[in-house]
């Protein structure tokens, strides 16, 4: 093919051609390789989607939740918005995916990626709830571990086996017996140890009930039948029971240390208890103190020479002013059981003193020394007016409660911190959270389709560490 002349030359077109056989060559292969980019540009973008997606929905934990009990979990319900469960999380997801992916009102010179999602859902998700509230457990662990500061565990470690060493013993039948076996000798004995009988208090006596509350806890969530999860991440993620004593320590309120903003005064004591009313708990926890602190004195005055003494003389000064005879001489049988009865006064006297101390922010010993003892003998009729004043040493009321804690159910303590939490977030912060709608980890996956007929499914996980 004869294309020009070339100085007075035929030249051939051999050049050209081969040029434009490159150029075809080299098209396709441009175009091929723009539409690779496009490819793995659009799998990379569906990749960032899903993750700044996640990491949006997972950056709506609760802030109440956190700023009151440093846990991190997204609630499901958004504030009461909807009803909880894992529907609203990847409904928000969707929305994140759906905003990120929208190149509409941007500056960029076309959209490379003209994507749209086709379906989102959720492969496995773990709630607070879950395990009867072992997401919580683990949480709280995993806070005092590494961001919390240690108040109470070695307190409760140290005096825990000496009080569950003390024997309860019944001091009040044990007390009414001698009584009655004084009484059997038909006479008229002014005994202290009766008269302080007749004083013994009831619960409400250590109670200012003005500060008192009761709720109905039948729809909380040791009460009531709990969504689930259906997975958690792989790993160990199990609580340590003393990190989570500790942080029930730290997090609920009991009644010498509490706040304006508690369904109960007497949160410990609560999950100690599981009743819905401050002055039943407290009931329970008194007695309980009661009975310990009984045990204990009465081991201490019997070990206590001086103190047996001068119950033995005060026996003998009671028993002879009731004999006809003044030259007589006591019975023995009846002025050891009058002994006996004073004793029984003695260490019931010197433990309601120790149990309103510990109620008005004082300490008591578990084991008492003879210098711990508060009431000499002559006190015993009037122990009514030591009650109620703080000091001593020992160990505190919140630390006594967190022995009992230690020895609660770990099952029974996770339902009811989980009712505590939940009771005080609803009345006081978020009247729509519920924690069994509280949502700690979530694998989600989504499908993606491209203006430019590609698609791709995408699956991910996320969850608070």
């Amino acid at each position: 093919m004869i294309l020009r002349r070339y100085r007075g030359r035929k030249i051939n077109g051999e050049i050209t051609v081969f040029l434009a056989l490159i150029t075809s060559v080299l098209t396709g292969l441009i175009i091929v390789l723009i539409e690779s980019a496009r490819l793995q540009l659009i799998r990379m973008n569906v990749e960032a989607l899903m993750d700044t997606g996640l990491t949006s929905c997972f950056g709506e934990y609760d802030r109440k939740l956190f700023d009151r009990y440093d846990l991190l979990f997204i609630d499901s319900s958004y504030r009461g918005q909807g009803e909880p469960g894992i529907e609203g999380v990847i409904d928000h997801l969707k929305q994140y995916m759906s905003a990120n992916s929208d190149y509409s009102e941007t500056d960029c010179l076309g959209d490379w990626y003209a994507e749209s999602i086709i379906e989102a859902g959720s492969d496995k998700w773990e709630l607070l709830s879950d395990g009867s509230g072992e997401v919580l457990k683990y949480q709280a662990s995993r806070y005092i571990d590494e961001y919390g500061e240690i108040k109470y565990s070695d307190a409760i470690r140290t005096n825990k086996a000496a009080v569950d060493s003390i024997s309860e013993i019944d001091l009040i039948g044990e007390w009414d017996a001698v009584l009655a076996a004084i009484d059997g000798y038909g006479m008229p004995i002014i005994n202290p140890g009766k008269i302080v009988r007749e004083m013994v208090l009831n619960e409400d006596d250590y109670l200012n009930s003005a500060h008192l509350s009761a709720v109905s806890i039948s729809d909380l969530p040791s009460k009531r039948s709990l969504l689930s999860g259906n997975g958690a991440p792989d790993g160990n993620r199990k609580g340590n029971d003393e990190a989570f004593v500790e942080y029930i320590m730290q997090k609920a309120g009991c009644y010498t240390e509490y706040t304006d903003e508690q369904m109960l005064r007497a949160e410990i004591e609560y999950i100690i208890n599981g009743q819905g009313s401050d002055r039943d708990n407290m009931s329970y926890v008194i007695n309980r103190l009661l009975k310990i602190r009984e045990s204990d004195n009465l081991s201490c005055l019997r070990a206590d020479g001086g103190r047996m003494e001068a119950a033995g003389i005060k026996a003998e000064e009671v028993t002879a002013l009731c004999l006809s005879d003044p030259e007589g001489m006591p019975d023995d049988t009846l002025t050891e059981l009058v002994k006996e009865s004073i004793v029984y006064a003695w260490a019931y006297a010197e433990s309601a003193v120790d149990v309103g101390r510990l109620l008005s922010g004082g300490k008591c010993p578990v084991n008492k020394g003879s210098s711990d003892i508060v009431l000499g003998i002559d006190d015993l009729t009037d122990f009514v007016s030591f009650l109620n004043r703080p000091g001593g040493r020992g160990i505190s009321y919140k630390e006594y409660l967190g022995v009992f804690l230690e020895d609660t159910d770990d099952g029974i303590r996770r339902l009811k911190c989980m009712d505590v939490i939940e009771g005080n977030c609803r009345i006081f912060y978020n009247d729509g959270l519920r924690v069994d709608g509280c949502v700690d980890y979530l694998k989600a996956a989504a499908g993606l389709e491209s203006g430019y007929g590609y698609s791709h499914t995408i699956t991910r996980e996320r969850y608070y560490e």
